[in-house]
């Protein structure tokens, strides 16, 4: 039985370390997953200071967005590590090899976790990939990579007067630039009652912010700047 966990693990293990690639190039623009892609843009000059100090900008906008799975198979995962624990627990002791083994498993099962939430992992890496790419054409760099979405639009003056606004409207703006939401946040008032305001903030990433201030103290009830425009959690 011991064997077979450890060969599961180291199975699982080589299924982790053998993921394929998007096809993209290793190197140089369009390379990179994640909060790690070099986007491919319009009038890029790797030499140009400000060019690079954009780039590790919009970068680290992206990190900013966590990665949060869904958790749905942790109980079944959980579940094969602990009957690996026992199998292993089971047999023999071989000292050093014994704690080997334990750690090389685990590892496996590990691996294992992460390959089932990879269908998540990929959505959060496009998210990040359109913050790095939202942020690049807010600084008038078009985008050339077909693969990344762009959702950032430039705000024309005509939208911003139509727009409903309130006594704070202001600190909305503050509260979603301090949320990582957009780095220029756009609140339109959407309700109003005795002492309070709600606002709604496209954010960059594609998303809708909506905030509750209360007497100039603003807040939103869940982090849903990760949240679809029709309002499912993204990892």
């Amino acid at each position: 039985m011991k064997k077979m966990v450890i060969a599961a693990g180291l199975a699982l293990a080589a299924l982790l370390s053998g993921c394929a690639t998007d096809g993209r190039p290793k190197t140089g623009p369009g390379s990179g997953r994640g909060a790690d892609y070099l986007p491919l843009v319009e009038k890029a000059n790797p030499s140009d200071v400000g060019y690079n100090a954009t780039v590790a900008k919009c970068q680290s906008w992206a990190r900013g967005l966590p990665f949060r799975p869904s958790g749905e198979h942790d109980v079944a995962i959980g579940a094969l590590a602990l009957a690996s624990a026992v199998a292993i627990g089971t047999g023999p002791v071989d000292g050093i090899y014994e704690v080997f083994y334990l750690g090389w498993v685990g590892a496996g099962w590990y691996g294992f976790r992460e390959w089932v939430y990879t269908p998540e992992r990929q959505a959060w890496h496009a998210r990040q990939e359109t913050v790095v790419m939202n942020c690049m054409a807010r600084e008038g760099y078009g985008n050339l990579d077909p693969s990344v979405q762009v959702t950032w639009k430039p705000f024309r003056a005509a939208e911003r007067s139509f727009r409903l606004t309130g006594r704070d409207t202001y600190n909305a703006e503050q509260y979603a630039k301090a949320q990582r939401c957009a780095a220029v946040p756009i609140a339109s008032m959407v309700s109003k009652g005795p002492g309070y305001e709600t606002y709604t903030v496209a954010c960059d990433g594609g998303a809708t912010l909506t905030v509750r201030c209360e007497f100039g103290h603003c807040r939103s009830s869940q982090p849903v700047a990760l949240l679809t425009p029709d309002r499912r959690r993204l990892p």
